[in-house]
């Protein structure tokens, strides 16, 4: 499209807009963000969008990718969120671009699905060619669609106009001066082939950093990188379900604080999740057959 229409002309979707605040704001204070908060659900202008990207591209591609995840942190409902939940690539890489039209018009993007990797190039659409801050935002956003599109996560390989690369977990370093600019991305989906990493295990190791943490399904979800859906099927096929998982987490926990110290079970429900002493110990007992003073007791007398 040949048409310029001038930044300050054009807006973003105030949902992608809260995704690069919501970024931003994980690493302090922000002027850029504190003017997209005071526009609530109005559409943003895509200046003040770019000064949000170029503080969250400071941060590192980790930064941008949990921004970029908080696009799917809300109910999500559409053509967009059809396609993932039906965990169709090929119906993703086909409708992104015009999809993409709802968020933003200043740039675009090619997609090209080749065997093992979805090859992507971007470039201007109304405005002038991408800033490299929004070009690996970008980036970020189709890393986290099709990891909830598929449930696994591709590996990021960034491609510079001056012919450098920078591939990884994390393609992305901390300061983006001197770089030249975004002329694509590859998303290679080679690993897939390989076996699934556990989403029970996953899923238990974030409970156990934060087992007093009101979790749900959706922010979990939202986590790992998956559509809630993706992760319910996930666990589904491993046995077990979301709540289940969660008080069997907590009560693993409180077990290990109930046999190896002499926290108050009042202090040890706190810690793990549990509403109270008495809720500890209606799951405690369910469980494991016997209360958790009862097993204090025991390992009282045998102290003894």
């Amino acid at each position: 499209m040949q048409v310029l229409v001038p930044a300050h002309e054009r807006t973003v979707h105030p949902d992608l807009a809260r995704a690069a605040l919501l970024g931003v704001r994980r690493h302090g204070p922000s002027p850029a963000a504190d003017a997209v908060a005071r526009r609530q659900a109005e559409p943003v202008p895509e200046r003040l969008h770019h000064a949000l990207l170029a503080e969250l591209a400071g941060h590192g591609w980790q930064a941008l990718r949990e921004a970029a995840a908080h696009l799917l942190d809300r109910p999500r409902e559409g053509e967009l969120a059809e396609i993932i939940e039906r965990g169709s690539l090929p119906d993703l890489a086909d409708r992104l671009p015009e999809l993409q039209l709802s968020y933003h018009v200043g740039h675009t993007t090619r997609l090209r699905l080749e065997p093992g990797r979805l090859v992507v190039s971007h470039g201007a659409l109304l405005g002038g060619p991408p800033a490299p801050a929004e070009s690996l935002f970008t980036a970020a956003i189709h890393d986290v669609l099709v990891t909830a599109c598929l449930g696994r996560r591709p590996a990021v390989t960034v491609r510079f106009a001056d012919g450098r690369t920078l591939t990884g977990e994390r393609p992305v370093e901390l300061r983006l001066t001197g770089r030249s600019r975004v002329i694509g991305w590859t998303l290679d989906l080679a690993a897939l082939r390989g076996p699934a990493p556990s989403a029970v295990a996953a899923v238990r190791e974030l409970i156990a950093a934060d087992p007093a943490r009101r979790w749900r399904l959706d922010t979990m979800a939202v986590h790992l990188g998956y559509s809630t859906r993706t992760l319910q099927r996930c666990l589904g096929q491993q046995g077990t379900g979301f709540r289940e998982l969660l008080t069997a987490t907590r009560l693993g926990l409180a077990g290990g604080l109930v046999r190896r110290t002499d926290l108050g079970l009042a202090e040890v429900a706190a810690a793990c999740g549990f509403t109270d002493h008495a809720h500890l110990t209606r799951c405690f007992t369910a469980r494991h057959g016997q209360p958790p003073s009862f097993i204090r007791g025991q390992l009282a007398e045998h102290a003894a």
